[in-house]
């Protein structure tokens, strides 16, 4: 984590957010679908301090290095843009058509926004929150009901942006000097999510839905070709609905989950073959690694619980239930010091505190209704998520 102002994700992937401050220095913003807004907590009173007003379903949030939050609406074409440090509206900017998820350019002056209905792409500069281009991805032909675009992903360099269309199942490079396609890598099935590899040499594509059910495309980044497509190994009776994935520390092996279903396949990224499957709760969507890296705690979907999954061992060792109903949001975190680990129960309308050492379920905030994605802000710096 660069000790620079703020960098702030998604998902993922992978959490976040001064200086007239809270004594705690750590504050969580909270989007709810439900009530159009972002609640601002502190972590430490577990009080919600202020309510921001966003555009219509407010999901995900991006946030550049000046610490200003961009929150995707998925229920109205524009972005509701907030300062962070002074927990205010700061903008809204209207766009061509209905966002679906937002990344932010490593050097933190772009921000593509990609759609959810229409196949397009958008870059925003973020010193004006002004759109720079729009760039079409390709042809619609009919009704396409599902989300278009899915993660955009940039490559480390910033130059090229990576656009998921779940149209076409194709994955479209943008080069971002001249708003034009560079190469369309076709798929098997719609890309959800990237991971590149820890070197930048491979790109993990995590599909959606296959013929069979759903899989990994491993895609060389040098050349943007495909190197290997592995189908996911499904138990009896599950659904293929790929989602997120996250590589161990020592980056032998890559752990991909199915959403469909109730479990996680370990990839060994060495030998590029599937080694096990781990039962898991129901619908395991994003693993976080804790703090001493041998664990991840994996978010579900369709499930009250949280799943510790032992690194070494790649075994389930426990599943902590935080919540009686089946939702949770996407987003989660492990304070600095690794003591603690947050999720939303979004059915039960409360952010969860757990002690990750104990693995217990501690204390519960109270949040709005239909909590699909949250970010920390810890002083000046936002961690990373997905």
């Amino acid at each position: 984590m660069k000790k620079s102002a703020a960098l702030f994700v998604v998902f993922l992937w992978s959490l976040f957010f001064s200086n007239m401050v809270w004594a705690s220095e750590r504050t969580a913003f909270v989007s709810s679908e439900g009530d159009n807004s972002v609640a601002v907590i502190d972590l430490i009173s577990e009080k919600v301090i202020k309510t921001l007003p966003t555009g219509a379903v407010p999901h995900a949030m991006a946030t550049t290095p000046g610490g200003r939050i961009y929150v995707n609406n998925r229920g109205s074409k524009d972005l509701t843009v907030i300062q962070a440090d002074s927990w205010t509206v700061a903008k809204t900017i209207a766009l061509p058509a209905t966002s679906f998820q937002l990344a932010i350019s490593p050097d933190g002056k772009t921000l593509a926004v990609a759609y959810k209905d229409a196949l397009k792409l958008s870059l925003i500069d973020t010193a004006s929150d002004k759109i720079i281009s729009t760039i079409d991805l390709g042809k619609v032909a009919g009704e396409f009901k599902a989300p278009m675009v899915k993660h955009p992903y940039w490559s480390p360099d910033g130059k090229f942006v990576y656009a998921p269309d779940s149209v076409n199942g194709a994955i479209v490079k943008v080069n971002i000097s001249q708003s034009s396609i560079e190469k369309v890598i076709t798929l098997q099935g719609g890309s959800h999510y990237l991971h590149p590899s820890p070197d930048g040499k491979i790109l993990y594509s995590i599909n959606e839905k296959t013929k069979g059910g759903t899989s990994l495309t491993l895609i060389d980044a040098g050349t943007d070709t495909i190197i290997k497509d592995m189908p996911f190994p499904l138990a009896e009776g599950e659904k293929g609905l790929g989602h997120h994935g996250a590589f161990s520390p020592d980056n032998r092996y890559f752990f991909f989950c199915n959403e469909g279903g109730s479990h996680i396949a370990v990839l060994d990224t060495g030998k590029r073959e599937w080694i096990k499957t781990i039962k898991t709760g129901k619908g395991p969507g994003h693993p976080s690694l804790s703090r001493d890296g041998k664990y991840f705690f994996v978010v579900h979907h369709n499930d009250g619980v949280i799943s510790v999954i032992d690194i070494a061992k790649q075994e389930n060792i426990k599943n902590i239930r935080i919540g009686n109903g089946t939702k949770q949001a996407h987003a989660s975190y492990f304070t600095p010091d690794g003591k603690f680990f947050y999720a939303v129960a979004s059915d039960d309308k409360k952010l969860a505190k757990v002690d990750a050492g104990k693995m217990e379920f501690v204390s519960k905030i109270d949040v709005p209704a239909k909590v699909m994605f949250f970010g920390i802000k810890e002083g000046r710096e936002f961690p990373g998520t997905e």
